[in-house]
């Protein structure tokens, strides 16, 4: 018997269909990657009927999510580094992020719907603050998206985005971002809305918009793997919300992951 294996962000509804039962290759993450925010199912609805630990570690003898934690266990790495390397899994798309500097505050946008929901009507930044700009504009804000669009064009519910200016990204040689150089193709998916992806393989790259033209979504997962998954060295995570999280697809799993990211934030505050 054939067995495929589908992205479920194409399906039309995944609510009562699917059984989500784990994660797979925790241990290539070094840091656990998003499987800390999934420590336990939420329902959606409020009601939690049902409500059980459903993180399973596939990986043999996997120790990187203690037992009744979300923390993982320290890794040995080099997380300062003055350059964040980026790829696809091709090499078509290389790239690198450097650490922010006087320029990435001159960079003006509202604020995200990750912060902020368009819904609320109020996503404007009429005093200009550096929001992209993390932990003393050391770091940049990094988040989860489940818009449609995202998830209709990676496949998947969840989408991870670091938010990066542009003129903190160079290609691998040394000079600024070009979006023509690679394998680099472009798709506007929406009225004032553009999307990069590799060409050949297929990786999510980039997502830009004509309203903040000089800050770039940079797809988390194209970062050097030596830093860990969630790359927390250059990245601080957004643990207030996920983004568009009211037209999530998965009503369930975005709710887990909500409530895991405010978990999550509750026990690294007190470590």
């Amino acid at each position: 018997m054939n067995v495929c294996v589908l992205n479920t962000g194409l399906w039309d509804r995944t609510e009562g269909l699917i059984n989500w039962t784990g994660t797979k290759w925790i241990e290539d993450t070094l840091d656990g990657g998003i499987s800390v925010w999934f420590k336990d199912m939420k329902r959606a609805d409020g009601t939690n009927e049902g409500l059980k630990r459903w993180l399973r570690r596939d990986d043999a003898g996997c120790e990187l999510v203690p037992e009744g934690s979300f923390l993982t266990l320290s890794q040995e790495r080099k997380v300062w580094d003055d350059k964040l390397k980026a790829q696809c899994l091709c090499g078509g798309v290389k790239f690198y992020v450097t650490r922010p500097t006087g320029a990435s505050r001159k960079v003006r946008s509202p604020f995200p719907d990750l912060m902020v929901p368009y819904h609320s009507n109020s996503p404007a930044n009429p005093d200009n603050v550096t929001w992209w700009l993390r932990d003393n504009d050391t770091k940049y804000l990094a988040g989860t998206c489940a818009c449609p669009s995202c998830r209709l064009a990676s496949g998947c519910e969840i989408q991870s985005w670091a938010f990066v200016p542009k003129c903190n990204i160079f290609q691998e040689g040394g000079s600024p971002l070009d979006l023509s150089k690679g394998t680099l193709k472009s798709y506007a998916s929406s009225e004032g809305v553009t999307r990069e992806f590799c060409g050949t393989c297929g990786a999510t790259v980039f997502w830009h918009c004509d309203e903040r033209p000089d800050l770039i979504d940079v797809s988390v997962g194209l970062f050097d793997p030596e830093q860990g998954a969630r790359v927390e060295g250059w990245l601080d995570w957004w643990t207030d919300r996920v983004s568009f999280e009211e037209l999530a697809h998965s009503k369930d799993l975005v709710a887990s992951l909500a409530d895991g990211l405010k978990r999550w934030k509750v026990e690294q505050n007190n470590v």
